[in-house]
């Protein structure tokens, strides 16, 4: 597909979900020929395939586990709510079926499990965030510093590329645990030390751009 196009009518799911598949699979790394055309895919369609694929690799505290249905709700974004509203149908993660729940407040959560908090209500974050912490909610963001203000997962662009990163210590908080594969393609990951590490993968690919001096 030519650059600068975007993946429209009935294949988008089919193509969100494949180019996830690419990204889990390592092909989120700078240079990897599975996003060689990243600009094909508009940022919205990115975080929604994303969200949809989170849930896969978390698993929430005994008691808290998603009984019918995995909810993502959605706040202060109505572009990736409709991606999502477009995606989810027919989708299931641990053969529970997904779907999307726009709210216009922190107080219509509900018993969603996942939380996208978009950058028209960055202003509010440091106040949402703290209306969640400590619950088993998958808390994810769209600012700077967000981790640092209690997010588990935030969003990134790098390279005109929807990247994101994870904070350990807000996971463990919430009493969600993350799996390695998650951990494995982030851009970083903040330990509760405050120190942050790269995925080995990502020190690979570093490694050859940039070669030890013989």
């Amino acid at each position: 597909m030519p650059a600068g196009m975007s993946v429209k009518g009935p294949g988008r799911r089919t193509a969100a979900r494949a180019m996830l598949l690419a990204l889990l699979a390592g092909g989120a790394w700078p240079g990897a020929p599975a996003l060689a055309q990243g600009s094909a895919y508009a940022p919205d369609e990115v975080k929604a395939a994303f969200l949809y694929h989170f849930g896969a690799f978390v698993e929430w505290p005994s008691g808290a586990e998603p009984e019918d249905a995995i909810t993502i709700a959605v706040l202060g974004d109505r572009d990736v709510a409709a991606e999502l509203e477009a995606m989810l149908p027919g989708r299931t993660v641990h053969s529970r079926p997904v779907q999307v729940r726009e709210i216009r407040s922190i107080d219509e959560l509900g018993d969603a499990q996942i939380l996208f908090i978009g950058a028209e209500v960055t202003g509010d974050l440091s106040s949402l965030l703290d209306a969640v912490r400590n619950r088993p909610v998958l808390t994810v963001t769209e600012s700077n510093g967000a981790l640092d203000r209690g997010s588990v997962i935030n969003f990134a662009l790098v390279d005109q590329r929807v990247r994101f990163e994870i904070s350990l210590q807000a996971a463990r908080m919430a009493g969600l645990e993350l799996s390695s594969r998650l951990l494995g393609i982030a851009l970083r990951v903040e330990q509760s030390s405050g120190l942050h590490y790269l995925p080995r993968a990502v020190l690979a690919a570093l490694r050859a751009v940039f070669p030890a001096s013989a």
